[in-house]
């Protein structure tokens, strides 16, 4: 496996309003250029704990995984919406000299995601989104069986819950033995088919607390009060997005559920391609997958 230089994995942009954009650059330097969008609570290193830079080196992409406003290295940014996020990766863009780009969302990036597909169609490659949400938390069946639905109820009720629930939790994540594991799914916060797969790569959880301890390095009142965003309308509609956008769902997943999100996107999507894999979960498939995913973006 490739070793990765600090300095790659902890880079920074002043935007325009005097903002700070972390970011993290995985690859090859010379190669097509991919933003990737991580999970919540997550940061810019998560695509490390994927094995994203060496699969990224071979197929010849290069790879910015960028922080959201207050998680990892980025300012916090009061008020932030989903809407304000394309302007950011826009400006970011044009300081590393992209004219045209693809973007890769996993997860609850997935509004982020696709408010550029929305305001961004003619400056993206291609769009791809991997187990994402599909609609706001309070719609039919969007969070039944959610394991970590504590997390985002307690940001719907008032955001400094879960900044409180994320500040008592700290010690665990940025402290905790990454050796051991969770005795159950439930005590995981996970699908059965993601616990099955983390028992057989323990290394995944070590990764996952890692990204979450770097999420919540400035006290984790963005990622908080981003988490309140889910429950409300995102300020674009699905089916205004007239880009192609690969959508690739596990039918197992509980974080995502299949249904709701999954099922969600392939119908509301006017352009889209759809993968679904029976038996993966949340965390398994983008773990298995993530090079044929990769492969299916790569620009022309």
């Amino acid at each position: 496996m490739q070793t990765i230089s600090l300095e790659r994995t902890r880079q920074t942009y002043q935007l325009p309003d005097g903002r700070i954009l972390g970011f993290a650059e995985y690859g090859d330097p010379q190669g097509k250029p991919i933003f990737y969008f991580h999970g919540w609570p997550s940061s810019r290193i998560e695509f490390a704990g994927l094995n994203g830079d060496e699969i990224a080196r071979q197929l010849h992409l290069r790879v910015l995984a960028v922080d959201r406003p207050g998680f990892g290295l980025s300012s916090y940014q009061p008020h932030h919406q989903f809407t304000d996020w394309p302007a950011d990766v826009s400006q970011l863009a044009d300081h590393l000299g992209f004219e045209r780009f693809a973007v890769l969302g996993y997860s609850a990036s997935s509004p982020y995601t696709l408010a550029c597909a929305h305001a961004l169609p003619d400056r993206l490659t291609v769009v791809g989104v991997i187990s994402g949400v599909a609609q706001p938390f309070n719609g039919p069946g969007a969070s039944d069986s959610m394991p970590t639905i504590m997390l985002w109820t307690s940001a719907r009720i008032h955001p400094r819950l879960t900044w409180l629930l994320f500040n008592m939790m700290k010690r665990t994540i940025t402290d905790g033995p990454r050796d051991r594991l969770p005795a159950s799914a439930k005590q995981a916060m996970m699908a059965e088919a993601d616990f099955a797969f983390i028992k057989e790569h323990p290394a995944v959880m070590a990764a996952n607390m890692d990204g979450g301890a770097e999420a919540i390095r400035q006290g984790g009142l963005g990622p908080a009060e981003a988490g309140a965003l889910y429950w409300k309308p995102w300020g674009f509609r699905l089916e205004d997005i007239q880009i192609k956008v690969h959508v690739w769902h596990g039918e197992a997943d509980l974080n995502a559920p299949f249904a709701a999100h999954g099922k969600n996107l392939a119908q509301k999507l006017p352009n889209v391609q759809v993968k679904f894999y029976p038996g993966e979960g949340h965390i398994s498939l983008i773990h298995r997958y993530l090079k044929t995913i990769l492969e299916t973006l790569i620009p022309s």
